[in-house]
């Protein structure tokens, strides 16, 4: 009965460590500057968005920007610039948690982890609170950090 406590206690602390290894301790992306400017662009364009002007610039996409979207659609930068030039996205809240933030060399930077979102306007799930994963590829273009590749699903509606 003791080897199976021991060997299920083990098994939780390992899982626990290995879900989220950097619970409780300073990111390990905090020191790599491209990460960090990223980041600043990233948090830039959700204020953007909040704000109820998002666009393009705000966004600030490539151009090979794409996008495989919540509503399991693929949506191309000018797409997407003519969906927010009309309204078309909105939220009413943006949380994003990153499990993960890196440089995959120079001038490439991966962005993971969950956001929770609240939709607004004709939206679908408008008012309700969105739960999703999403992973964004951002890149260097022209000498500028440019939003190059975005995937989202949607885990959970409330």
């Amino acid at each position: 009965m003791k080897h199976a406590l021991f060997t299920a206690t083990l098994v939780l602390a390992l899982a626990c460590a290995f879900m989220n290894p950097v619970s409780g301790q300073e990111k390990p992306w905090a020191n790599d500057p491209q990460v960090r400017e990223v980041l600043a662009i990233r948090q830039q364009s959700v204020d953007a968005i909040l704000a109820g002007k998002g666009s393009s610039d705000s966004a600030n996409y490539s151009s090979t920007f794409v996008a495989n979207t919540p509503d399991n659609g693929v949506v191309l930068g000018e797409e997407l610039r003519k969906m927010f030039a009309e309204g078309n996205v909105a939220y009413k809240s943006i949380v994003l948690d990153f499990e993960y933030a890196a440089s995959h060399g120079p001038g490439l930077v991966v962005l993971m982890g969950t956001e929770t979102v609240v939709p607004a306007g004709s939206m679908r799930n408008a008012g309700k609170v969105v739960k999703r994963r999403f992973t964004d590829v951002f890149r260097k273009e022209d000498g500028q950090w440019r939003h190059d590749l975005r995937h989202a699903d949607v885990i959970s509606v409330e």
